[in-house]
């Protein structure tokens, strides 16, 4: 078995003192002071954590303009993407960002799971604004289950490669199955990876993981 693998980030953390959070003005307000410090890091792996412990209730605006940009933001720069509008300052970028949250009461935990379920995409719940690997981490939104046994796969040997995970399993799967599972993990910013060699080396964020209910 792997030693699992501390996966280094700079960590930046929005904390909106205000008990509703709604629009996107507000919400791009909220994260303006961190684009800039984002965009000087390019080459840095950064988390931001979203401190929602005073919040009571929050707008699908607010958390498109937050979360939703981190996590495509995020999700363009795994694929390779290129930005297309130059002369939006908060049109979708290429910016190596994992998004997670913290906090939050029920209702707005609900709010975000259904708004990321309904746009296929997912964040972690975690329980502090701390540095990965999180102890234990829940998902918001959606996440295929095959990724999900995937990712607790990843947490509970380490670092991995696609071949390691073929090695290790009795499943009929291909190293190319297994690649192709990473890839998208990696997407939806729940694993970093390193070059190894002529292979990709995997880490999930996390070392437990569940479906948020």
């Amino acid at each position: 078995m792997s030693e699992l693998v501390a996966v280094k980030f700079e960590t930046l953390t929005i904390r909106p003192s205000r008990a509703h959070l709604f629009g996107a003005t507000a919400a791009q307000s909220d994260l303006e002071a961190l684009v800039g410090m984002i965009q000087n890091q390019e080459n840095r792996d950064i988390l931001v954590c979203f401190d929602f412990s005073e919040a009571e209730s929050i707008s699908g605006s607010y958390i498109r303009a937050t979360l939703g940009w981190c996590l495509l933001c995020g999700r363009m720069f795994a694929e390779g993407g290129k930005r297309v509008d130059f002369g939006d300052p908060w049109s979708i970028r290429p910016l190596p960002i994992y998004a997670v949250v913290t906090g939050g009461s029920k209702e707005v935990l609900f709010d975000i799971h259904d708004f990321l379920q309904h746009r296929e995409i997912c964040s972690l719940l975690i329980d502090a604004s701390v540095s990965p690997p999180f102890e234990n981490g829940e998902i918001l939104g959606k996440l295929d289950l095959f990724l999900v046994d995937t990712l607790k796969r990843v947490a509970s040997l380490g670092s991995v490669s696609a071949q390691d995970l073929k090695e290790r399993s009795t499943e009929v799967i291909t190293v190319g199955g297994w690649s192709n599972r990473l890839t998208a993990l990696l997407s939806h910013r729940l694993v970093s990876r390193k070059r190894d060699g002529k292979s990709w080396k995997y880490s999930a964020i996390g070392k437990e993981f569940r479906i948020w209910a």
